[in-house]
């Protein structure tokens, strides 16, 4: 038998966001009560506020992200699941819940013009387990389509397994290879 395994990473979560966010706020509150009656500097001010927001918004990567990259790895297979150097056996995970989002560069075809678009950065994928009575989140990263059917074949091991199991899927897997064959 063919051992699956799929090797990625995956984000936590920074604390510096907030910290630039209230300074942010303080620069712009500051900057507010020396612009009163000025004009010119009220519209600095507006800009000021409304610019970066818009920017933040705009761009996928900014100073003001939550989410950066893990230095573990996260190593998913059917028998464990391994978080860095910490292991987790598969018979001893009580419950297995996984959200799907895609991977990077999933292509989806217009109809109208027949062109293949990317949809998904690969990131939007995230699984959950209880390990002694300990829930784990991780939200992770597939970098290809081989990736994804790696997956695939560990999640269809684990529905039949027995064990509580939760699948949510953004795109069915049949959806996904109509989209490969176009």
């Amino acid at each position: 038998m063919q051992q699956h395994q799929v090797k990625t990473v995956f984000y936590k979560y920074k604390k510096s966001p907030g910290i630039k966010l209230i300074l942010y706020l303080l620069f712009l509150l500051g900057f507010f009560f020396v612009a009163r009656g000025n004009t010119m500097l009220m519209v600095l001010w507006f800009a000021a506020l409304f610019l970066p927001p818009i920017v933040v918004a705009v761009r996928q990567r900014s100073v003001f992200t939550l989410r950066s990259w893990d230095e573990r790895s996260l190593t998913i297979t059917a028998e464990f699941i391994q978080v860095g150097e910490e292991r987790f056996e598969f018979k001893d995970i009580q419950t297995v819940a996984i959200y799907l989002g895609g991977f990077r560069d999933l292509p989806m075809v217009l109809r109208k013009s027949r062109k293949a678009v990317p949809t998904s950065d690969g990131d939007d994928n995230v699984l959950a387990f209880r390990h002694n009575g300990e829930t784990r989140s991780y939200e992770f990263f597939l970098r290809d389509f081989a990736s994804y059917v790696e997956l695939c074949h560990i999640i269809d091991v684990w529905k039949n397994s027995g064990k509580s199991f939760v699948l949510k899927e953004q795109y069915s897997r049949e959806y996904i290879r109509k989209q490969l064959s176009n």
